[in-house]
């Protein structure tokens, strides 16, 4: 019988190594040609079945819960198993709506062995924003916990993670099994991510098997860990997670280690630079990737407290805005074992996060880039100007298939297309160059996006929020420079003549509607009309550019 287990388990691990190849083939994606590895895994399912040659590795810790990557298959099979008397079936979407923790993590890896579709819940969202994506998604079910439930609609199926944790038996009662199919192909939906559009409400970018692992195969030939016939194991290694999963940088963290066999530890609470440095410490953790803002302030600590050089650290990796030189300076002298480390990338969550990404010298020699596109990415500049300056697109086996949606022009496959052009060029509303050696660099946003702390806030949608107060006629919100958030958000409002109204109302209306990071920091308060154009759109950028100056002349920091 052990024989039989051992043949089992290495014919397992040869298939699972026989997956992975560093050969690029032009592929038809969703009908339009794709640079596509052509050997890859063909849905997250299988990623799963590659940790079993880390059995014994630690693969999540939280606090003082440590689990193996054994004990965490184990975890999953039985929540797959609950939500499969629960009724849900492959493509069934369940949403996650929860805090950091292994239990997320369980739940993501439960619904993908089924086949469902995972949707992304952002834990930070307010009542309106959950009920938004509920009405949007349909899930057939919601895994959340203590603090968000109260937030979900009465009628919507909900289950306590931590109640699954303790007894899964006790919530569902004595529902059939159903017998499911979980063979998902590979340009199938696995993720809904709301991500913020250039208007209204949050929108629910579709991503597919296929585009989460092209993007996780490039990641990992760019970082040399590609597993290979015949190569013994990476070294353990231990990143932290700072990022929330249902961020994109977040939940690349936790897949990366199933094919890699690292170890995840989870920072707990509140953002507290010298917490993180803590742990740190204690767990030895030598893999960091975060937004700038998280890497400024730590930065920020250990500068002031005159703490030692942090030396556990390797890999410092910094996305999700504009990473300035002098941060990444700053970076290698407080982590000075992170010289070749130092990364950059650039992405969006409706391409699955990376589109290009650089690291160590390549980066230093060429400041301001952020690097070279991905194996599996194709940029192009469009109609760019004299200085090869023009928007950045993007096609790729990684970019969604669009925007859910359940209107009936849509009902084919559940899509609006959105900013992905009909021969399947994603519109990335960047802007942009391409120098001669294929460095892309950032130069500017096209869109109505503040990118504050990492969070991206779709302008529009808090300006619709400030419109329905009664006493508001006009709103235009722009982001401002910030010190440590990179920006953060100003709103000037035009109200009705002879109307008294302040800061503290409006903040406290925004706030009552829109999640804490979509609320403005700064106000201007005016009774003047907002400066249009002749078609009649308002002059953000005027407003912003005159705004800063103001700030610069009374010597505040913006």
């Amino acid at each position: 019988m052990l024989a039989e287990v051992s043949t089992c388990y290495y014919n397992t691990v040869a298939q699972n190594l026989l997956s992975w190849g560093t050969e690029v083939r032009e592929t038809i994606v969703l009908g339009f040609p794709c640079p596509t590895f052509a050997q890859r895994p063909l849905r997250l399912s299988e990623l799963l079945d590659a940790s079993e040659r880390f059995s014994d590795r630690e693969y999540l810790v939280q606090g003082s819960h440590r689990t193996t990557f054994l004990e965490f298959r184990l975890a999953v099979s039985n929540l797959t198993t609950f939500l499969r008397r629960c009724g849900v079936r492959r493509s069934d979407r369940v949403l996650i709506f929860a805090a950091n923790s292994i239990e997320w993590v369980v739940a993501f890896w439960s619904v993908t062995q089924i086949g469902g579709i995972v949707v992304l819940g952002n834990a930070w969202w307010s009542q309106s924003e959950v009920q938004h994506a509920i009405d949007t998604v349909n899930p057939k079910l919601v895994l959340t916990d203590h603090k968000r439930r109260e937030l979900l609609p009465i009628s919507q199926p909900r289950v306590l993670l931590t109640a699954l944790q303790s007894n899964p038996e006790s919530v569902v009662g004595d529902s059939a099994i159903s017998i499911l199919d979980s063979e998902a192909s590979e340009d199938d939906p696995a993720l809904i991510l709301f991500t913020s559009g250039t208007t209204g409400m949050a929108k629910g970018a579709v991503l597919t098997h296929r585009g989460l692992i092209a993007t996780l195969q490039s990641l990992l030939i760019r970082t040399k860990r590609l597993p290979e016939i015949g190569m013994q194991p990476p070294a353990p290694s231990k990143g932290l997670l700072s990022l929330p999963l249902f961020h994109i940088g977040g939940l690349q963290q936790i897949i990366t280690p199933l094919v890699t066999g690292g170890t995840v530890v989870f920072s707990d609470g509140r953002f507290e630079p010298e917490a993180i440095i803590d742990l740190i410490e204690a767990e030895k953790v030598s893999v960091w990737s975060a937004v700038p803002t998280m890497v400024s302030r730590v930065v920020d600590y250990l500068e002031a407290s005159n703490h030692r050089p942090v030396e556990s650290i390797k890999t410092v990796g910094m996305g999700g805005s504009p990473v300035l030189q002098q941060l990444r300076d700053r970076v290698l002298k407080t982590f000075p074992n992170a010289g070749r480390g130092v990364a950059v990338t650039y992405g969006l969550s409706e391409a699955c996060g990376v589109v290009a990404t650089g690291a160590g010298a390549e980066v230093r020699e060429r400041p301001g880039t952020v690097g070279r596109p991905i194996p599996t990415a194709t940029i192009r500049i469009s109609d760019p100007d004299e200085n090869g300056i023009g928007e950045i697109l993007v096609r790729s086996p990684s970019v969604m298939r669009g925007y859910w949606s359940d209107d009936p022009a849509n009902a084919a496959d559940h899509t609006d297309p959105g900013p992905v052009t009909t021969d399947r060029w994603l519109r990335t509303g960047d802007v942009g160059r391409l120098d001669e050696d294929g460095y892309l660099y950032v130069t500017d946003r096209s869109k109505d996006i503040v990118i504050r702390g990492g969070e991206n806030v779709a302008t529009p949608n808090v300006e619709n929020r400030l419109l329905e107060h009664s006493a508001v006629v006009e709103a235009a919100v722009v982001g401002l420079p910030h010190p440590s958030l990179g920006e953060e958000l100003g709103a000037i409002v035009v109200v009705q003549e002879g109307v008294q109204i302040s800061e503290r109302e409006l903040t406290e209306f925004v706030a009552d509607g829109l999640a804490y990071f979509e609320v403005p920091t700064r106000w201007q308060i005016r009774v003047n009309p907002l400066p249009q154009n002749t078609t009649g759109k308002v002059l953000k950028r005027v407003l912003r550019q005159e705004w800063i100056e103001q700030l610069c002349a009374v010597g505040e920091r913006a």
